[in-house]
């Protein structure tokens, strides 16, 4: 009996020496990756996978249960927002100034990227934040331009011929492009062609609307539903357009926003870059950046991910419903809201 235990542990011994030659017992992490999960919840890498590049504040891919890009309008005219838009303290100055100091940088030439990038907008048929999307001073310029000043505004009857000639120009370069598209082109070429004043955010009037992209997601991992804020487009009132209605000017990211803001707020000793508390006008503890994550805002849904990339109005601008565009957008919030409530309870 002795001798079989005595060859059964000489054995075991020389498989387990076997076993660390071969290496399958020297770093158990090298085994276990050579294990395929079953579950494909958490991989060993998983912490190193963003849900989102461009948050501020990224999650593991793998902790989002449930997500939904949204598009909203922050309207300065309304009441819980004009804090926004003080005159001691506005945040389209904030972010024009943080354009300026960029295009300031490049032309100096330097390496460092300094202030806020901008960015090509939606309406101009851009959805990503590469090298090519960023908006040359120039077009920059032009979108900054009250188009409805000095030579008075543009002729629409003359709006079908000039899209014509536009899609014929350079050999059919613009021949793909969409009526919003040619309509842009056309009128910055107008606005070019004029002596027409820029847009000054200090006017009561002249910037007043932001339409935030975000994300609305539930982290599984923290049990709590998260808005993502992943940019920011100025937008162009319609008494600065040819044709009365809003347009897009410049679209930035959030995490440059929020950097710039930081930087701004603190090296002014809190004198610049703050929330405005009507209440308490003297305090100034809450720079613009906090107050987007405080979600001290309101806002109304424009537009979130669907199969054919519609708007509100195209979705729901029907005689068949009897609630209105802004009741539509209110319905919809409520409905993500209830669904991530219900995702708290699963």
């Amino acid at each position: 009996m002795r001798i079989r235990v005595a060859t059964l542990l000489m054995l075991f011994a020389v498989t387990l020496v076997s076993a660390q030659e071969e290496g399958t017992g020297v770093d158990p992490a090298k085994f276990l990756e050579t294990i395929e999960s079953t579950t494909k919840v958490a991989g060993l890498n998983s912490a190193k996978k963003k849900n989102n590049e461009f948050s501020v504040r990224p999650i593991r891919d793998e902790d989002v249960m449930f997500s939904i890009r949204l598009w909203s309008k922050m309207n300065f005219n309304e009441k819980q927002n004009s804090n926004w838009n003080a005159k001691e303290s506005r945040v389209t100055k904030i972010i024009l100034e943080g354009i300026e100091a960029y295009y300031s940088a490049q032309n100096e030439a330097l390496d460092q990227v300094v202030g806020i990038t901008p960015y090509v907008t939606f309406e101009a048929g851009s959805k990503s934040f590469d090298e090519d999307a960023i908006l040359l001073e120039e077009d920059y310029r032009n979108n900054l331009k009250d188009f409805s000043t000095d030579q008075g505004n543009y002729d629409e009857n003359l709006r079908t011929s000039d899209r014509a000639e536009l899609k014929l120009r350079n050999g059919g370069q613009f021949n793909g492009y969409s009526d919003a598209r040619l309509d842009s082109i056309i009128d910055a070429e107008f606005a070019r062609n004029s002596s027409a004043k820029p847009l000054d955010p200090t006017n009561k009037g002249d910037l007043d609307v932001l339409l935030l992209e975000e994300d609305l997601l539930f982290d599984r991992n923290q049990s709590l539903a998260k808005w993502d804020i992943v940019s920011i487009t100025l937008i162009a009132p319609p008494k600065a357009s040819v044709d009365g209605s809003e347009r897009e000017i410049v679209r930035i990211k959030f995490q440059e926003f929020k950097a710039y803001v930081d930087k701004v707020y603190g090296e002014s000793n809190k004198d610049a870059a703050y929330w405005y508390n009507d209440r308490n006008p003297r305090n100034k503890e809450l720079s613009f950046s906090h107050a987007f994550d405080l979600r001290l805002f309101s806002t109304y849904i424009t537009k979130f991910q669907n199969i054919g990339d519609d708007n509100i109005q195209t979705l729901y601008g029907k005689a068949d419903y009897d609630y209105s565009i802004i009741e539509q957008a209110m319905k919809k919030r409520f409905e993500l809201l209830e669904k991530m409530h219900n995702l708290w309870e699963y």
